[in-house]
């Protein structure tokens, strides 16, 4: 049982536990703040780069050894990315509207896509050609890469639990707030992969 449902359904009916509504306001609360204090983080890691980009002490933001990825290798993590987010958000309206097929279809088919970014994530990282410590911007594309991967682990992860539940046909009843909330964690990392892109080498 994923947490979410343990979250939600546990102790259902029984005194002294709150309503179920009231468990679900508080769980979206609970992901809700885990995107906000995550935003908080990332949002140090772009200031990072942008910072020791115009501090550039001695040339080491970028020495002459290092080759910065160009800007297609940022851009094709993204668009797996984004198109991900979009068939979920398919895949989430359909199930939300009582079609299971478009539920389960879509998430199978977004969870692919975030398989394949992350394999290209994990490929740009191992064949970048310069190590974490060849200066400001090797660190922090080794930086930010990483923690992608690992928001893309997480995606995968959750989003293998879901489709379980889905199989059993736990939201065939209605049900679809898990596969509400984890769009949300979707969309962030959307917005973080396309973020990334748009920086500045």
């Amino acid at each position: 049982m994923s947490v979410a449902s343990a979250a939600i359904g546990h102790g259902e009916g029984s005194a002294g536990h709150v309503d179920r509504p009231t468990k679900l306001r508080q769980f979206r609360m609970l992901v809700l703040l885990l995107i906000v204090s995550d935003v908080v983080f990332v949002a140090g890691l772009f200031f990072a780069y942008l910072y020791l980009r115009a501090l550039n002490i001695n040339n080491m933001w970028l020495p002459a050894a290092v080759h910065p990825m160009g800007a297609a290798a940022g851009w094709s993590v993204a668009g797996l990315m984004a198109a991900s987010a979009a068939v979920y958000r398919w895949g989430d309206l359909g199930g939300g509207a009582g079609r299971h097929g478009p539920q389960s279809a879509g998430l199978a088919v977004a969870m692919l896509l975030v398989l394949a970014e992350l394999v290209l994530q994990i490929q740009q990282l191992a064949t970048a050609g310069f190590g974490a410590g060849a200066g400001g911007y090797a660190s922090n594309f080794y930086a930010m890469g990483g923690y992608h991967a690992f928001h893309l682990v997480l995606l995968l992860v959750i989003g293998l639990g879901i489709a379980i539940r889905a199989g059993r046909g736990v939201y065939r009843r209605g049900e679809y707030n898990e596969v509400a909330l984890l769009g949300y964690w979707w969309y962030w990392v959307t917005v973080m992969a396309i973020g990334m892109a748009l920086l500045p080498h």
